[in-house]
């Protein structure tokens, strides 16, 4: 799985989830599935923009294989707790 993937399939659990709620209380007030279901639409923009030819391209300088983009990787970080997630997206 790439990062790519994995970001993609994150963010569809979080619409579905988005999707789901039905107003359910939270400490600040009600869970607002509109801000969520529009933050999802903005990192697939994000990923998207990271597409074939990734603007972030970036390379290691000892073996030269192309590394992750820093953006995506901060991205991926608040689903670092998931079982997919890879220890070398960890930024």
């Amino acid at each position: 799985m790439t990062l790519t993937d994995f970001l993609l399939a994150r963010i569809a659990e979080d619409v579905a989830g988005a999707e789901a709620a039905d107003a359910v209380p939270a400490p600040w007030g009600f869970w607002d599935d509109g801000r969520v279901l529009a933050e999802c639409e903005a990192k697939r923009r994000i990923v998207g923009l990271h597409g074939r030819v990734d603007p972030c391209d970036a390379h290691d300088g000892a073996t030269l294989e192309t590394v992750e983009c820093d953006t995506l990787r901060a991205l991926a970080a608040v689903y670092a707790d998931h079982p997919d997630y890879r220890e070398e997206w960890r930024q």
